[in-house]
């Protein structure tokens, strides 16, 4: 039974459908009385989008099986039924209206013309059944995802009744309404104002509220504005203004500040339109504005405003009060330029893009030295190409002195340093030209142990602009004393156009690579540093008591002291001498014996113990210095401190600046 009533359904929706296109009448289906299904089918299908316009119309098929009575219910508001068939593409369709003023239809298939938009139009349906039935269908669409609702038929009596009301979306034929206001948000009545006169260079807010109407809901997507020459024949208007806004949500307000600044007399034309769909027509409407803005020059002179500087493009830059138009003709010989009182040939004299400014450009263009002279520029006031956008012509100036330009020059900042790999990086008080670096090594000296080395490259440094990275032609060694010099001839320049100017040895800090952390004993005693298994009574701590470098430093006293890094960073390489390197501080009345030495455990297992000696320094800070070559890598080592003999012997001794690198030493 369920598939003969599937395909009893299915014969008449085609059916229907078929009827539908070809305008056949619309009474001329009776349903079988067998069986009760619930069914229908829409203008816009099985699209959750149901949306007609203002002046079409919307059809309902009943395609339900065992209908006992329906009723159709439209709006009373804006609708009519129409009779049909019924073309689709006419612009009007009230000739086909049946019964107006009637609301109600018992015709299976109706169609229903609407002359107001209302996004909520309701269209009733009132069916019974002889038995309970239900239909589904797309009804919304939320988050990509489509909602079905259901039509389910409920028991009254000794029926079943269907009654369900259809949500239409009824767009309003577009209607263009402007809004013009003044910069203080005064709004003209345009409507009822014929002529407004306005200064070249006023601006005035235009709103489009076509899409902001209470009672049209066109839903407008787009604003044009056009403001044009008041001809009668819209072929012959001049538009000085053209310019379409889009309206991205359906309450956004579409504001437009237009500057008039084009002398004469002009009319604002508002286009709004929204655009065709797959289920709407075009629909644009427009609107001009009656009133007639009339735009006067101003009362102000053109003249030249402000200093004349020279651009580092060589050029002499003439600011002027307002903008000038586009020129052809050769203007040079209008124009005087001077340098301590002799006119310099002129080679050109242009406008800038935006019309602000004069660009003078001489056969022998000025240079720094020139700064200390007196430079002027004259105009004659006579040349009629140089006007105004309001016909102003620009008035004559004399002896207006021109700021030469001068490069800011380039200083050497700070000190020069080598990194691992035998870079020397070197600093400036300004960004550096990346442009400029045609010929980057001259000019560069690099004495290396007062001997003049070659230079490999000097380059920009990546990451800071400032910075220039150096290479050596031959390798540099950590006992090396570099220095480098600069006389200023090289082709690199400063962002501001300056050279360098020249410096002479600055030296260079070169890479030591230490290995100890906290050296300087800065930190907190049991980060880096620990104390090791001391003797009873001994002391190990930090103290600023004394300092050879920072504020603080390892104080050792008595009793087996043992200071003792705990981080593991210490890796050594087999055959590779280690120089050891530190300030030593021994108190005066330290037990001292000739046997007296600081033992160093520089990887926990193996030592090296350079002696104090018979008479050593008290009350001052000493440098030792150590070599250890292992034998064998050893990675992640840690290093032990310990002053001996210690047994019975009083001392108090301080210990600073400790390092451990590689003695890289020149051969």
């Amino acid at each position: 039974m369920k598939k003969l009533k599937y395909i009893i359904k299915t014969i008449f929706s085609l059916s229907l459908l078929a009827l539908i296109m070809v305008g056949c009448d619309d009474d001329d289906y009776d349903t079988p009385p067998s069986f009760s299904d619930l069914s229908f089918t829409f203008t816009t299908g099985a699209s959750t989008d149901k949306v007609s316009e203002v002046n079409r119309y919307y059809s309902f098929m009943d395609l339900s099986a065992g209908a006992q009575e329906r009723y159709w219910t439209i709006p009373s508001e804006n609708a009519f039924f129409l009779e049909g068939p019924v073309p689709n593409n006419l612009d009007n369709h009230d000739e086909y209206i049946v019964n107006p003023g009637t609301y109600i239809s018992t015709d299976q298939t109706i169609h229903v013309l609407w002359k107001k938009g209302d996004s909520l139009s309701k269209v009733k349906y009132y069916g019974t059944f002889l038995d309970s039935t239900s239909f589904i269908f797309p009804n919304d669409y939320v988050d990509g995802d489509t909602v079905n609702d259901t039509i389910r038929t409920v028991k009254v009596g000794d029926k079943w009744v269907a009654d369900y009301t259809f949500i239409i979306d009824v767009y309003d034929t577009v209607v263009a309404v402007p809004q013009v206001r003044y910069m203080d948000e005064t709004i003209l009545d345009h409507k009822n104002v014929d002529a407004v006169t306005l200064t070249f260079g006023d601006k005035l807010i235009f709103e489009d509220l076509s899409g902001l109407q209470p009672d049209n809901i066109g839903r407008p997507e787009t604003t044009k504005w056009r403001v044009h020459t008041t001809e009668v024949d819209s072929t012959n208007q001049k538009n000085i203004y053209n310019k379409t806004l889009t309206r991205v949500e359906l309450l956004d307000r579409v504001i437009d500040t237009i500057t008039f600044d084009e002398i004469g007399d002009y009319q604002v034309e508002l286009k709004a339109t929204r655009e065709r769909t797959e289920r709407l027509k075009l629909s644009t409407d427009i609107y001009d504005i009656p009133t007639v803005f009339t735009v006067l020059p101003l009362d102000v002179p053109l003249t030249q405003v402000g200093d004349i500087i020279e651009s580092n493009a060589d050029e002499i830059m003439v600011s002027l009060s307002h903008k000038i138009q586009t020129y052809t003709e050769n203007v040079s010989g209008n124009f005087v330029v001077e340098i301590d009182g002799v006119a310099s040939a002129i080679e050109s004299v242009n406008r800038n893009s935006n019309g602000t400014k004069l660009i003078i450009t001489l056969e022998t263009p000025l240079v720094p030295a020139d700064a200390s002279k007196t430079i002027t520029v004259s105009y004659d006031g006579t040349n009629a190409a140089l006007w105004s956008f309001d016909e102003r012509l620009l008035e004559a100036f004399d002896n207006i002195p021109v700021e030469v330009y001068v490069p800011t020059p380039v200083e050497q900042q700070g000190d020069a340093i080598e990194l691992e790999d035998q870079t020397i990086k070197i600093g400036f008080d300004t960004e550096l030209d990346s442009n400029s670096f045609t010929d980057p090594i001259t000019g560069f000296e690099v004495l290396v142990n007062g001997t003049p080395f070659a230079v490999a490259s000097v380059s920009l440094d990546a990451t800071d602009p400032k910075m220039l990275n150096i290479t050596m032609a031959e390798q540099i060694y950590r006992t090396d004393v570099i220095t480098i010099s600069n006389d200023g001839t090289g082709s690199i320049y400063g962002l501001g156009d300056g050279a360098i100017t020249p410096y002479t040895n600055v030296p260079v800090t070169m890479f030591e690579g230490n290995m100890i952390v906290d050296s300087s004993f800065e930190g907190t005693f049991g980060d880096v540093w620990v104390e090791g298994a001391s003797g009873s009574g001994a002391v190990v701590e930090f103290s600023t008591e004394q300092a050879y470098d920072g504020s603080q430093s390892a104080k050792l006293e008595d009793s087996k002291p043992r200071l003792e890094t705990s981080n593991g960073v210490l890796n050594y390489e087999a055959g590779v001498t280690y120089l050891i390197t530190y300030r030593r501080y021994i108190t005066s009345g330290s037990d001292i014996s000739s046997t007296a030495a600081d033992k160093i455990w520089y990887d926990l297992s193996k030592s090296v113990a350079p002696k104090w000696g018979a008479s050593p320094a008290v009350d001052t800070w000493e440098l030792v210095k150590v070599e250890v070559t292992p034998t064998a890598d050893s990675m992640g080592k840690n290093l032990r401190l310990q002053p001996i003999p210690t047994s019975g012997v009083d001392f108090v001794v301080y210990y600073d600046d400790f390092r451990i690198f590689k003695n890289d030493a020149r051969p």
